[in-house]
Order: C-alpha cells, then sequence, then structure tokens
C-alpha cells in the first residue's frame, strides 16, 4: 500500500515536470514547436524523459489497481481500492496545471497498464 502511494507521488511530480517543462502554446503550431525544439532542446528532452517514466510508474498503479478491481469482483475488499480515489485526485490536480498534457500523459499511462496485465497469472478465464 505505501509502495502505491510512493508511486503516486512519484507520478505526480514527474507529470507536473512534463507540464511545466513541454513547450505548449496556445495555438499549436508546427514552425513554432521546432524552433522551441532547437532553442531549447534539453527542456525538451527532460520533458521526454519525465514523460516517460511518469507512464510508466503510473501504468504500474494502473496495473494494481486493476487488479483490485478484479479482486473486488471476486468478492475480496480490501484497503488497497483507496489508491484508486488518490490517483483520481492526482489526475485532477495535474489537470489544473494543464489539462491536455494530463489528458495524453493519463491515456498514455492507461494503454500502457491495461496492456501490461497478465490475465493467466491473476487466474482470470478466457485468457
Amino acid at each position: 500500500m505505501i509502495n502505491h502511494f510512493v508511486k503516486l507521488i512519484i507520478t505526480f511530480l514527474l507529470g507536473y515536470l512534463f507540464i511545466t517543462w513541454f513547450p505548449v502554446t496556445e495555438r499549436f503550431s508546427s514552425r513554432e514547436f521546432i524552433v522551441e525544439l532547437v532553442l531549447n532542446p534539453v527542456q525538451f528532452f527532460a520533458a521526454s524523459i519525465a514523460f516517460i517514466v511518469g507512464v510508466l510508474v503510473q501504468g504500474n498503479v494502473l496495473k494494481a489497481e486493476l487488479y483490485s478491481i478484479l479482486r473486488l469482483r471476486n468478492g475480496k475488499l480490501h484497503k488497497e481500492l483507496a489508491i484508486i480515489v488518490l490517483h483520481i485526485g492526482l489526475i485532477y490536480l495535474l489537470s489544473a496545471y494543464g489539462g491536455w498534457q494530463t489528458l495524453i500523459f493519463s491515456c498514455s499511462a492507461l494503454f500502457y497498464g491495461i496492456i501490461s496485465i497478465d490475465f493467466r497469472r491473476q487466474g482470470g478465464h478466457n485468457a
């Protein structure tokens, strides 16, 4: 449980760094984006690293949440379900800083979390 809580804090920090460092303008223009990449390559590279590591950590937390939902479906109630509420609050906080970036960040992590589930190991049928 504490392990997942620490992962949520890391996810928030990396998501915040991604939102802060990624160059975004009001109206997206490929010219402005490329100029920003040329002028600030270190900032873009750091934002990319924060994005990748953040998606991996958040995907791992999502995988644990999906496993806990599967256990709940089997009738086992446990305290790891509280992480889901904290995770939703974390996504809400990140969306206050940057809505589009948070949407991309969270959807990428959701996709990674879903494809990394091993139903055979969890005793699911039809796998």
